[in-house]
């Protein structure tokens, strides 16, 4: 996917749902096993917090470094 600022090449990956701050991961990474804290390879999105999260399910989102903006495409129903 390509950045609509910048047009360049937009990482791959996912916005995890779980007990960590909201984040946005590169394909094959995970989360950080500690609550409360980002992955490494993690990039932090503007948070707020909620004690009561259900854990499993994941959004494919992209990243541009460049523009430091993460987009995540709703599903076809979500339009």
């Amino acid at each position: 996917m390509n950045c609509p600022y910048c047009k360049n090449e937009m990482a791959p990956g996912y916005i995890p749902n779980g007990g960590q701050p909201v984040q946005w991961l590169p394909e094959g990474r995970r989360p950080s096993p500690l609550s409360f804290s980002v992955a490494e390879a993690g990039v932090p999105l503007r948070n707020t917090f909620s004690p009561w999260k259900a854990n499993g399910y994941k959004a494919a989102a992209y990243y541009c470094k460049g523009c430091g903006i993460v987009l995540a495409p709703v599903a076809a129903e979500g339009r």
